[in-house]
């Protein structure tokens, strides 16, 4: 009848905890990145002589891959326990 295998989805612990900030990263990468909030620091600072603004989205961009790392890598021990 039914023969594929049903998954199951944490609802407490170390699991469910790790998927919700999954859900929250990307979110805080959009945040962090949308026009209005990027216009603050596109003044006109120069590093480098480069505009500030590309070393702050490449930080934001940088800095969400470091979170995402940690996260797996966290999430993965949890999941071995």
């Amino acid at each position: 009848m039914n023969d594929q295998p049903t998954r199951s989805i944490p609802t407490k612990g170390p699991g469910r905890r790790f998927r919700d900030l999954a859900v929250l990263l990307p979110c805080l990468g959009i945040l962090l990145l949308v026009t209005p909030f990027v216009s603050i620091f596109t003044h006109s600072g120069h590093v480098f002589g480069l505009p500030s603004a590309i070393f702050y989205v490449f930080g934001v961009w940088a800095g969400l891959i470091i979170l995402a790392l940690g996260l797996a890598r966290r999430a993965n021990k949890a999941n071995r326990s």
